[in-house]
């Protein structure tokens, strides 16, 4: 039986369990309170372009159609298909999937800040571990990227990392496994959680009788649920990986980022720190606590947290990643957690010294990051508002623009036209409409073009019903640094019938360009051709509006790789002996990406007043600097104008 002081025990035990839930009850609730109030009040007109595209996932989802982007084409073309799921479910009963993105995003946020409370050591001041999660809700990374799946799977990943250290790893393997689904770079921090769980098993064999249960529960959690997608995604696409990820990596190729040209996943840090830097000097402070904090003795939640963030920037810096503005918010948990060790290293330090000004050097250093962050939100609400010339960490005014352009699309364009675009977020969920876009989100064909640096052959392959251009203002239409507007087969096939501007829109107007001539299929014709490491295998022609007076010629030309090839080559289509001017295509290409076989795109205008019969068309490839080499490849028929009705 126990004796009384064993029950007093027992109930102040239990007292103080209550009294932790009951706190730690209330701490979660702050943190939720003050990231709906943000949500609600300062970031309620936000909008990203990217999340549109899982919305328009989501929407086809509800609605029926599969987790696919284009109704009837098994592409994935998300990184994030858990999400957009998870958005498509509640889509069923909420069709407003800008305002679910953003309640989960909130909600996200807020938990974030509980988890990082929670994982941040014990022997910390409860009202230090409270700051840390605070400035964790704070975080404008994580905000700037509301509507995206960011700040859901980061919050994956820290209850997986509470529940692991705390032993219950087959939840902890069930997070990380959502996590994955979520976002794959899920796999980074996952696989660190992982050591964790075999050292945890290593060092239990002599202590435990289920030594070996970290390790497998932690391994079944994740397989339960990788397993399941992998197959399903192989059935459904063909393939468990998204085809973003080959874009991805083709813009990266290219130079293009969503932080300018050639920026690299190192140097846009330095473009972040020092936005954020402009918009309050008391950033330091954040940064001086950092510095603190890696001099302090790291606990092990520490090292995991600010490990992953150091990882996740290595594995992008080494992979090449073009970056964007939301692949640095995984840093954020490890930015926080090192801060609050400073905090607490400063603070013993001042504190064992008995100095009186300790205190108020913690507070004021503590007290400086949050000014900061609500100086930063204090600018994003004045960026909303007026718009104009932007950095890095600052919202782009895009989506009145977009969300016209799409809603006239949606009402003037006939149901089943085919639309090409650069953006396909706001814009092509509104236009619901059939889209191609030329930075390759959509279809892995034109991100194997761009990885090739064709830059082309997107325009000449799909030929698109309409296009949808942005520009600066002033500047001309570019497809990356082709100028579209001054291609002749452009200019003679588009025109323009619809425009849209936002004062606050850096990049505007957005326009509307219609299609006039139809397109018909490609008409094979056999060929085999030799030119100086590279063969011609294939050759297929459009020429369906084509007649005596003039029209629309396209090519495809099917290569294969048999030799070394100079770095650029230029190759010239050409329909011999039609009209005065020997029309034809001629584009420079590079060619360290040229391997096996693959297919170019081409198109020009043939004149009025060409005479019926049937010409050689001429196929030429040759260095920048050397002699044509034209070889004749294939046949070009003019029939006669038909006479127009009523003539």
């Amino acid at each position: 039986m126990y004796n009384s002081s064993a029950i007093v025990g027992i109930l102040t035990g239990m007292v103080k369990q209550l009294s932790e839930r009951r706190i730690t009850f209330l701490v979660f609730s702050a943190y939720l309170g003050i990231a709906l109030v943000i949500g609600l009040g300062v970031m309620r007109e936000f909008r990203l372009d990217d999340s549109f595209i899982t919305y328009r996932y989501a929407r086809n989802f509800a609605e029926g159609y599969g987790l696919v982007y284009n109704v009837g084409e098994a592409v994935l073309s998300t990184t994030a298909p858990l999400y957009a799921l998870l958005l498509g479910v509640l889509g069923i009963f909420v069709r407003d999937f800008h305002l679910l993105g953003s309640m989960i995003g909130v909600v996200s946020i807020g938990m974030g800040g509980g988890l990082i409370e929670m994982l941040l050591p014990r022997k910390f001041p409860r009202w230090m571990r409270v700051w840390g999660g605070l400035v964790y809700v704070l975080s404008s990374p994580l905000w700037l990227a509301l509507g995206m799946e960011t700040a859901f799977w980061i919050a994956l990943v820290l209850g997986a990392m509470v529940a692991g250290l705390r032993g219950r790893w087959g939840w902890a393997g069930l997070l990380v496994g959502m996590a994955a689904l979520a976002r794959p770079d899920a796999a980074l921090p996952g696989a660190l959680l992982g050591l964790v769980a075999l050292w945890t098993t290593f060092i239990g064999i002599q202590t435990r009788s289920r030594w070996w249960w970290p390790v497998m529960a932690y391994v079944a959690g994740i397989a339960a649920l990788v397993t399941v997608f992998v197959l399903w995604a192989t059935i459904t696409y063909g393939s468990p990986i998204p085809v973003t990820l080959g874009a991805k990596s083709a813009q990266a190729a290219l130079g293009i980022s969503g932080m300018g040209l050639n920026i690299h996943f190192d140097s846009g840090l330095t473009l972040i720190v020092h936005s954020l830097m402009l918009q309050s000097p008391l950033y330091v402070a954040l940064a001086l606590l950092m510095v603190f904090g890696l001099a302090c003795s790291l606990m092990t939640p520490v090292r995991l947290v600010a490990g992953w963030g150091a990882l996740h920037f290595v594995a992008y810096v080494v992979m090449g990643v073009a970056p964007y503005r939301w692949y640095y918010a995984p840093l954020v948990p490890g930015v926080v957690m090192l801060a609050a060790c400073g905090l607490y290293f400063i603070h013993e330090r001042l504190r064992d010294r008995k100095r009186a000004a300790g205190t108020v050097l913690v507070m004021a250093l503590s007290a400086f990051p949050l000014v900061a962050q609500v100086n930063t939100f204090e600018r994003i609400v004045q960026q909303m508002r007026e718009g104009g010339p932007t950095d890095v960490m600052l919202p782009i005014v895009d989506w009145d623009a977009y969300r016209q352009t799409g809603e006239w699309i949606d009402a003037h364009v006939p149901a089943d036209a085919t639309v090409g675009v650069a953006e396909v977020g706001q814009l092509g969920f509104y236009a619901r409409r059939w889209m191609t876009d030329y930075l390759g989100l959509l279809q892995p064909d034109v991100a194997a073009s761009l990885r090739r640096g064709d830059l082309y052959s997107w325009l000449a392959h799909y030929a698109p019903d309409y296009m949808v251009f942005q520009r600066f203002r002033g500047a001309p239409i570019v497809l990356f640094n082709y100028v579209v507007e001054t291609d002749p087969w452009f200019a003679a096939n588009y025109a323009p019938i619809a425009e849209f501007d936002d004062p606050r829109y850096v990049a505007g107007p957005v326009t509307v360009f219609e299609r006039r001539y139809p397109v018909g299929d490609f008409q094979e014709q056999p060929v085999q051709l030799d030119y100086e490491g590279l063969r011609l295998t294939g050759l297929a022609l459009d020429s369906s509006n084509l007649t005596t007076a003039g029209g629309m010629v396209r090519v495809r030309l099917d290569w294969q790789v048999t030799g070394e090839l100079p770095n650029r080559v230029r190759i010239a289509v050409k329909g011999f002996g039609v009209g005065g001017g020997n029309p034809g295509f001629v584009n420079d290409y590079p060619t360290a990406q040229w391997h096996g076989q693959f297919s170019t795109w081409h198109a020009f205008v043939v004149p009025p007043g060409v005479e019926t019969g049937s010409y050689i068309l001429l196929v030429g490839v040759s260095t920048l600097d050397g002699p044509n080499n034209d070889q004749g490849a294939g046949r070009l028929d003019i029939p006669p104008a038909q006479p127009q009705a009523g003539g």
